[in-house]
């Protein structure tokens, strides 16, 4: 694998945010335009991971070197991106789909030779065309499981990769959403409601199991993604999803921390919500009893909105991340 000789990109502050995400996102890794991160990510930016945190454009482009020897065809489709500003000063919601090959060794072992799909999210805000700050949610148990490792020794080299520096941030951040609580009192879809929507569905489904609520927001035919390869069909399913990672974990705190709404059609909505929730591993989780550990997960959800109701969800957080918390 060899970086393309790229002097400059395509896109500056002048350019429509939506096309400045897929087109840098393009450049980047299709076109293996890797050094272009250097200017398209300040030399401080921060990116936040369930499995990790980096810093500044220098770390992400190792990064982005190390992922394409394990998955030399990589390639990143923009699935939706929702925002909000402009490259000036923004903020977008960039979902992901990667199919790819595993021909190079990685953290979890050796090449495989196996094709896998999996889906990240990605938020960002961007500041005159530079991404200064990103929230990365990766589907890294799909990932495992399409590769056939098994998940728990996985789960346990995530563990022993965790920094002091990612200990810290995930106490910081649980005591953070824990002083924000669980107040989850619905409110019906208005698009000058987001935040207030979001907390009651994300309320309903981590917090109180208010089916009412529940029923009332997703449509019966409601589909939600989980990754390429888990999918709940139905309002009964995806409720039955929410109910079982009530029983696993007791939340203390849930946080509604960005949202960007956008008009989906001529009657129809697209939503990003990133969360976050602090919890207390209670039940049984991906085969790990119960340990009364507390755990710290955010995630990206997406929603489109038809009638004031969701018929399309696809929610991403590490759950191979959060296993690391627990083993």
């Amino acid at each position: 694998m060899t970086d393309q000789k790229t002097t400059a990109g395509a896109y500056g502050a002048q350019d429509d945010i939506v096309d400045y995400i897929l087109g840098i996102t393009f450049e980047i890794w299709e076109a293996r335009g890797i050094e272009l991160i250097d200017q398209y990510y300040d030399p401080e930016t921060t990116v936040y991971a369930l499995d990790g945190i980096t810093h500044g454009a220098a770390e992400a482009i190792t990064g982005t070197r190390n992922m394409l020897v394990t998955f030399p065809d990589r390639l990143l489709l923009g699935d939706d991106v929702i925002t909000s500003g402009d490259c000036v000063r923004g903020y977008s919601s960039h979902r992901v789909l990667s199919p790819a090959t595993n021909t190079g060794d990685s953290i979890f072992g050796s090449a495989t030779g196996r094709h896998v799909r999996f889906m990240n999210m990605a938020d960002c805000v961007v500041e005159d065309a530079v991404v200064t700050l990103e929230w990365l949610a990766r589907d890294n148990f799909a990932l495992v499981e399409q590769l056939g490792f098994d998940p728990l020794a996985s789960a346990r080299i995530v563990a022993s990769r965790r920094t002091s520096e990612l200990d810290e941030w995930f106490v910081s951040e649980a005591a953070r959403v824990a002083s924000v609580g669980i107040e989850s009192d619905g409110a019906p879809f208005a698009a000058d409601g987001i935040p207030e929507f979001a907390r009651g569905v994300l309320g309903a489904s981590w917090v109180t199991g208010d089916q009412a609520l529940q029923e009332a927001a997703y449509a019966p035919y409601a589909v939600a993604h989980r990754s390429p390869v888990h999918t709940l069909s139905g309002r009964k399913s995806v409720i039955n999803h929410y109910a079982a990672l009530r029983s696993a974990f007791s939340v203390s705190g849930l946080s509604v921390d960005h949202t960007c709404v956008q008009k989906w059609g001529e009657r129809g909505y697209r939503v990003a919500v990133r969360w976050a929730i602090g919890a207390t591993h209670v039940g049984e989780y991906q085969s790990i009893a119960p340990t009364d550990k507390p755990v710290f997960v955010f995630g990206v959800t997406h929603w489109r909105i038809v009638e004031g109701r969701i018929v399309s969800e696809w929610t991403v957080f590490d759950t191979l991340a959060v296993m690391g918390q627990l083993v």
